[in-house]
């Protein structure tokens, strides 16, 4: 069953939601849904989508709301449209707005959310009045938004994925390693926002401000003008910048992280949906540094644990986590969506 879909990414198109909506809007391009991405005027977000041949819409996202919303419904047509969906903080207060105009009109969806907890009921009153469904990216994001108060009915989970490049086997990372002179060190990396204590750079930069100097931090998705942020708070923990690697935003990931690493993890819900403990990778207690330190050394001293755990994590990935598996999920999610609409 096919539908109209508009799908709003608002912002400068580096966080994670934004990648996801374009990856989502090409997968239901590829089941045959008709899709248009609304997204900032000259993101990164509008030239990922172009670059897939993603049809978009693009405003100045820096204008009021109110006045987003107005031109959004004079240049959106969305009279024809089955589900209007948000990935991001400001895409869902337009599309409250908009579900506030059009009503049964339309369905709404909200992406991967999680609700404030300075207003948890607010929160929740809102997104069950303004919001048909909520997509979570884990079960543990499911849980913690029934948990505020979102209606079971409402919340499904969908797994984040990502695409794999056709010539992954080519990829050596050498030109890197020779980039940043660092074939001498072991690197430890992580692909993150700058959030500190809420993406854990705080229990990171204490465990890893105990390793000696072979190891250096590999940061992927830094902006450059959030560096210093990052520079100062490592040194609160006697951590020298030259052991810290940030080139910023990149296109070719790959080329830095390739499949096949072992993962270390914190064993929370959503990393635990993937990570199984000491077979494609190791889950340590957030309570715990030590842990971390432990299965970094682990690693360190074990080349052979290193590659059956980076195998079987790319085993996990492609079983369950792949690009084509997201695409049959998404799908059949707005199958029945709009199934249900129309009993």
């Amino acid at each position: 069953m096919k539908a109209n879909i508009i799908q709003f990414s608002f912002g400068d198109g580096f966080a994670g939601s934004a990648k996801m909506a374009v990856l989502s809007s090409k997968a239901l391009i590829d089941s045959g849904h008709s899709v248009k991405l609304v997204v900032s005027k000259d993101s990164l977000t509008k030239k990922r989508a172009l670059e897939k041949g993603i049809p978009v819409i693009e405003f100045d996202s820096k204008q009021k709301n109110s006045t987003l919303v107005k031109n959004i419904l004079s240049n959106c047509k969305l009279q024809n449209t089955d589900f209007i969906v948000a990935y991001h903080s400001q895409d869902r207060k337009v599309v409250m707005k908009l579900k506030s105009k059009l009503k049964k009109e339309i369905i709404s969806v909200a992406y991967r959310q999680n609700i404030s907890l300075s207003t948890p009921i607010i929160g929740s009153f809102l997104y069950n009045k303004y919001f048909d469904y909520m997509i979570a990216c884990s079960n543990g994001v499911a849980q913690s938004l029934i948990q505020e108060g979102i209606k079971k009915n409402k919340v499904f989970t969908i797994h984040n994925t990502t695409e794999i490049p056709e010539n992954i086997d080519s990829i050596s990372g050498e030109k890197i390693r020779n980039q940043f002179q660092l074939n001498d060190k072991i690197v430890l990396g992580i692909s993150s926002w700058f959030h500190k204590e809420r993406k854990g750079f705080d229990i990171l930069f204490e465990v890893f401000s105990k390793l000696d100097a072979k190891f250096v931090l590999l940061i992927i998705g830094i902006p450059d003008e959030n560096q210093n942020e990052v520079i100062e708070y490592a040194g609160t923990f006697g951590i020298s910048e030259t052991r810290i690697i940030m080139p910023g935003y990149v296109d070719n990931i790959y080329e830095y992280y390739k499949c096949g690493l072992p993962i270390i993890a914190s064993d929370i819900p959503g990393n635990d949906e993937f990570v199984e403990d000491r077979k494609n990778g190791l889950l340590f207690n957030i309570s715990k540094p030590e842990e971390l330190i432990d299965g970094i050394l682990e690693l360190t001293r074990d080349p052979l644990l290193v590659k059956n755990f980076g195998i079987n994590a790319k085993a996990t990935f492609e079983a369950e986590f792949a690009f084509k598996r997201f695409a049959e999920k998404l799908n059949s999610f707005f199958d029945e969506a709009i199934s249900n609409r129309k009993k």
